[in-house]
């Protein structure tokens, strides 16, 4: 018999294990944001970035976790520090509830990719304020937010995976790329959380073009009509985002 009563669990969860952030800095749709656009429309009176929709889709999947804090960075031949919440003098007046940044080994991650000016290779881990429980068979890549974060010139920031069950934490782990002094605010984009089917086996293969897939490629129907691709060939999908009522 139905139970008209149980209520489906989403999809997705994200769950704010310090519980003051999520009434500040939620997770965002990614298709709400418009990454870049004030600077293309003050420099090409147009803003660009849709006339690719291979990356302007990738852009708009999934979701954007924002900072829950303001995260200080510094990094030179000396070392590599970070700081949640205030920094300097003003961190003697008030302290932030959420965890300060860690170092991890950085055998992990040698040989990635090498720092330049002198900067030794480090690794910082921000322990984040949420986790993402999954239910069924969907599971989430952990991404660098590469078309929304404007500090990824300084930092490199490393991708992952929330693949398993009891295993939850999204934090931010990054690396200085060169010498660097920046504030993250509360509130950036920091990852992109982007959902996966876990239960599926995907089937590949490859090998030379057919004449077949040849011609098809070279020859692409509805061609002629403006974004013909977003009306003919992208697959739709579907992203929603909703606060928890308790």
């Amino acid at each position: 018999m139905f139970n008209f009563l149980k209520k489906d669990k989403p999809d997705l969860e994200f769950v704010d294990k310090s519980k003051v952030v999520y009434p500040h800095y939620p997770p965002i749709l990614a298709k709400d944001l418009k990454p870049f656009k004030e600077h293309q429309e003050k420099k090409f009176d147009n803003y660009n970035f849709p006339k690719c929709p291979g990356m302007h889709d990738y852009a708009r999947i999934g979701y954007i976790i924002p900072a829950w804090s303001n995260f200080h960075i510094k990094a030179n031949k000396a070392g590599f520090v970070g700081v949640v919440g205030n920094a300097g003098e003003d961190s003697k007046k008030r302290q932030t509830p959420l965890g300060q940044p860690q170092y991890m080994d950085i055998g992990i991650v040698d040989g990635i990719f090498a720092p330049q000016g002198g900067v030794q290779p480090s690794i910082l881990n921000f322990p984040g304020a949420w986790k993402i429980h999954g239910n069924g068979n969907i599971s989430a890549l952990v991404m660098p937010a590469f078309y929304h974060s404007t500090f990824l010139d300084d930092l490199y920031v490393y991708p992952g995976v929330v693949d398993y069950k009891g295993f939850t934490t999204v934090n931010f782990i990054c690396s200085p790329k060169r010498e660097c002094e920046l504030e993250i605010k509360a509130g950036d984009p920091i990852l992109h959380i982007i959902p996966f089917i876990t239960d599926k086996t995907i089937v590949a293969s490859y090998g030379a073009v057919t004449q077949e897939q040849d011609d098809y490629n070279k020859i692409l129907k509805w061609f002629h009509e403006s974004n013909f691709y977003r009306k003919y060939y992208m697959i739709r999908k579907k992203y929603t985002l909703n606060k928890k009522v308790e």
